[in-house]
This record gives structure tokens, C-alpha cells and sequence, in this order.
């Protein structure tokens, strides 16, 4: 397998990326997959909904770029990863809204529960990330093609872009992903278990919320990779 690394030029690649993703998110199983890529009546819906949500933030970010890796002999992408590209962070006005889950059913229980965790997820990071910094806000390798170097070329796409911006970069990783990050320059620093402490919980709320639904936050520090025992967080 001949391997090709590209940034995404056009939108007819998420043809092939967002069923890369979905196929990814599912093996090993990833409990975080429903709440970003819900399925309300078949998985190509699902999917198809999702390229379109994909597309259009990528078009309408300029510092939002997509990465892609081809299997040349097949000619078919076999990974992508999304990498955003922070360079001035907006002043923090002390406003923070709750996120609308608008991808799911409106007025549903699950629009809520997907809500409360994704508001927390972004609140972690904001509180955080207070410094111009590159974010990888998602990577997927097929199942199929796990174990060629497609994840770490993906990776070293972000981190060579960081080292020549001299930013520092992040990730919000899941458990199982965690060495892959440490072993590309990361350091794991903490983690968030989202809280989905309600008044009257019904049965379904409390079946998701048992779910492992931990994310951990992985950090670089600027121009070079992290040291145990010697860098240390850059917030309070």
C-alpha cells in the first residue's frame, strides 16, 4: 500500500471521508459517534447529513483545513483528519450559551442529552486553550487500513504546520486513542467526565450518561514535543 498525503481542495472528497468516518467512529466502538453523527432513519442519511454539515463549516472557516491520505493503488481516501488553525483567540466575554445539538430531532431527549455533552466538551477547551494554538478536532483511518501510517501521517501534517506557525496544538482524545497522540510529541494533561446530572433522569438519559464518555486532552507545546516530568500545563 503507496500512501499520499493532501489538504482537501474540494468538497466532492467528503464523498468518500464521511463514510471513512462513520466506518472509524464505529470500530473500535466510539460512544461518541451517535452524538455527532445521529442516525434518525438509515446510516447513508445519517452520513449524507453529516458530509453536508462537514462541507459547509469547511467552506464557510478559511483556518479549518482537512486533511486527506489516498491509497494510490486504489485511488480511495483510506484517512482524514480536520485540523483548525487558531492564531488569535476572540476575547472571552463571559456569555457562554449551551450549545444547540440542531443535527438531532428538535424537542427531542436525545437533541438534550447531546447538548449538555457537547456544550461541556467545548467549555473544556475554551477554559483552557487560551492561546493561539491548532486543534485537531478529528482524525479517522479506516478500519481496513489501520496500521500503514495513515494516522501518523495525519498527524504530522498538524504538527509540522504547528511548529511553523510556533503555536502550540491540542486534541480531545477518547481513552483508546490516547498512546497514539503520546507517541506523536503529546503529553496527556488532564480529563473531562461530563457531568449529565439531571432532576428527573428517565431510563434512557441515565443509559447514555453510564456510557465511558471521558475525554482526555492532549497537548504539544510549541516547537517541539512534550517531555514528561519537565513541561507543565500552560493554564492555571
Amino acid at each position: 500500500m503507496t500512501l499520499k498525503l493532501e489538504e482537501v481542495t474540494t468538497d466532492k472528497d467528503f464523498d468518500e471521508i464521511l463514510p471513512v468516518l462513520y466506518a472509524a467512529f464505529g470500530e473500535p466502538y466510539n460512544a461518541l459517534r451517535q452524538w455527532f453523527i445521529p442516525v434518525h432513519t438509515d446510516v447513508d442519511d445519517a452520513i449524507e447529513a453529516a458530509k453536508v454539515r462537514t462541507s459547509k463549516k469547511w467552506k464557510e472557516h478559511d483556518n479549518i483545513h482537512w486533511i486527506k491520505v489516498t491509497d494510490t493503488d486504489s485511488g480511495m481516501i483510506i484517512g482524514a483528519a480536520e485540523w483548525e488553525i487558531r492564531e488569535s483567540i476572540p476575547k472571552a466575554d463571559g456569555d457562554d450559551k449551551p450549545i444547540n445539538a440542531y443535527w438531532h430531532t428538535e424537542g427531542t431527549e436525545e437533541k438534550e442529552f447531546a447538548g449538555t455533552l457537547i456544550t461541556q466538551l467545548k467549555g473544556f477547551m475554551k477554559d483552557r486553550m487560551t492561546r493561539p494554538h491548532l486543534e485537531l478536532e478529528q482524525i479517522v483511518v479506516h478500519p481496513d487500513a489501520r496500521g500503514q501510517g495513515a494516522g501518523r501521517m495525519l498527524l504530522g501534517w498538524g504538527v509540522k504546520k504547528a511548529d511553523e506557525l510556533n503555536l502550540e496544538s491540542c486534541v480531545e482524545s477518547v481513552p483508546f486513542a490516547v498512546p497514539l497522540y503520546e507517541t506523536c510529541g503529546f503529553g496527556t494533561l488532564e480529563y473531562l467526565k461530563p457531568d449529565f446530572t439531571t432532576g428527573d433522569p428517565s431510563q434512557q438519559w441515565d443509559q447514555w450518561a453510564s456510557e465511558d464518555l471521558r475525554v482526555f486532552l492532549c497537548w504539544r507545546p510549541a516547537g517541539k514535543d512534550f517531555r514528561p516530568n519537565e513541561d507543565i500545563a500552560p493554564w492555571p
